[in-house]
């Protein structure tokens, strides 16, 4: 009997000891990442270039002090700009801003259908900037930014490549065709005749 309570209670405590982190939230510092189109002159068409203009923020209502490790925007082609440093580190006192900005040439290939939330679907491209690092209190902190930007969708090419055709290269085939079976049937009414 003792065995068993010491049991059940050693079962309770290990539940409780891996439940208890998940149900309790940590408190994490705060960071307000945001992206922009400067200027935003949406659609944009292919092969124009199109600026993005983005911001971290340690908000002046957060106690502790930001040090982000690393800063970076994906593109909509999937390149990565880093703008940070392998060991560089930027440190953020409650109410700073950090300003960001990056140029992205639109291509065709990069172009997908978007269901925004709010609002109508459109052809367009999409960029990410991402911002991580550690508060003064040691709680990790981690910021997203997504924008879009709309873009004419340039019709779909008709037909494929051209290449000249000449009439020879067409009828070359049906020539050919036309003196074999002529041969054939020649040597058909030769035989006929030679068995006759």
């Amino acid at each position: 009997m003792k065995k068993t309570l010491l049991y059940c209670t050693m079962a309770f405590a290990l539940v409780l000891v891996l439940i208890l982190p998940m149900a309790v939230p940590v408190m994490a510092s705060e960071i307000t990442v945001t992206k922009e189109l400067d200027p935003d002159e949406a659609p944009y068409e292919v092969g124009e270039t199109i600026h993005f203009v983005m911001s971290v923020t340690n908000p002046a209502s957060n106690t502790a002090t930001n040090t982000l490790t690393r800063i970076w925007d994906t593109l909509p082609n999937g390149d990565v700009i880093e703008f940070l440093g392998p060991s560089e580190t930027l440190v953020q006192t409650p109410g700073q801003t950090d300003t960001f900005q990056a140029d992205y040439l639109v291509h065709a290939i990069d172009i997908e259908w978007i269901e925004p939330p709010v609002g109508e679907p459109y052809w367009g491209v999409r960029n990410k900037f991402e911002a991580e690092g550690y508060d003064s209190a040691g709680d990790d902190v981690y910021g997203l930014g997504e924008r879009s930007a709309q873009i004419n969708q340039p019709p779909p090419p008709v037909g494929g490549e051209a290449f000249p055709i000449s009439r020879l290269s067409i009828l070359a085939p049906w020539i050919v065709l036309g003196a074999a079976i002529m041969a054939g049937a020649a040597i058909f009414i030769r035989r006929r005749r030679v068995q006759g």
